[in-house]
């Protein structure tokens, strides 16, 4: 099985894979190496890796970097000065992610990574989450900063499919709940754009965005003092209804998506069993 290391990259090994204690909670594995830097930040590792998801475990590498660059152990010399492996964008991107306790799978780090290309130096997360674009049925994730709210998708053949309303065009931010997952309802002065958010609460981090307090240029009128309103209605009940399918599915993008499955298999990152799941869920909006 060709699998890869969920933070190095590196193709794991026969060796590698002899460790079984190196699964992460979303279904990644680290190579050797990579697993016993882990163990050397927290010896709880050891034993517990499996209860960490991929961004809180690059959260602690990046503290632990960010903590050695300050000591002279951890720089390397050229000529008289030492230099420091200062955190990239992605690093900061990723430390954002931690600090507020967004729960990404694996599914998702390709649109992560595409982050760093996607923001703009000064641009902080206000919010991020998985999920599904019900008009054009793709599945990424949705942000928010203190200039826009986005849904991105990295294709797997290559490109990036983007849906974005800066702050400016959102009138208001809704969200319905339901026991297992949030539509979140995006009304600007085009229309309304709806997504469905993998997990109840995800949507809620949204809905407070218009109302924090950002300068008078991210809202629709300086002249409108108001608080814009958000909304929030939960569904009690436990229904299981299709909320995104409500016609036939594009088949070009259920392709896409069945393509995407089949190489997080060839890598490891998806079982047999996760794998079939997946497709016959794509095959049935055929």
């Amino acid at each position: 099985m060709n699998t890869i290391c969920a933070l190095c990259g590196s193709a794991l090994t026969s060796t590698d894979m002899l460790v079984g204690k190196n699964k992460l909670a979303d279904g990644g594995y680290l190579c050797t190496g990579c697993f016993t830097k882990a163990v050397n930040i927290n010896r709880d590792f050891l034993h517990t890796l499996d209860q960490f998801y991929f961004a809180e475990i690059t959260g602690m590498f990046l503290k632990s970097k960010i903590d050695a660059g300050q000591t002279q152990n951890d720089s390397f010399y050229t000529g008289n000065t030492y230099q420091y492996d200062a955190p990239t964008r992605l690093d900061e991107i990723k430390d954002q992610i931690v600090a507020l306790k967004a729960r990404l799978s694996v599914l998702a780090n390709e649109e992560v990574k595409e982050l760093a290309n996607i923001l703009d130096r000064d641009e902080k997360l206000y919010a991020i989450a998985e999920g599904i674009d019900l008009q054009t049925k793709r599945e990424g994730i949705i942000f928010s900063t203190q200039k826009r709210l986005a849904f991105i998708d990295k294709k797997f053949l290559g490109g990036v499919v983007k849906n974005e309303f800066s702050l400016q065009s959102i009138s208001s931010i809704d969200h319905i709940e339901n026991l297992l997952y949030s539509i979140l309802k995006i009304n600007t002065n085009r229309g309304t754009a709806e997504f469905k958010l993998h997990t109840k609460n995800d949507a809620r981090a949204f809905t407070n965005i218009l109302n924090r307090n950002y300068s008078d240029a991210v809202r629709p009128s300086s002249q409108d003092s108001r608080p814009l309103q958000a909304f929030t209605q939960v569904i009690p009940d436990f229904a299981q209804e299709n909320v995104f399918n409500t016609g036939n599915e594009d088949s070009s993008a259920i392709f896409e998506q069945l393509e995407k499955l089949g190489k997080l298999k060839e890598m490891g990152i998806l079982t047999d069993t996760e794998f079939s799941e997946q497709k016959k869920k794509l095959l049935e909006k055929l």
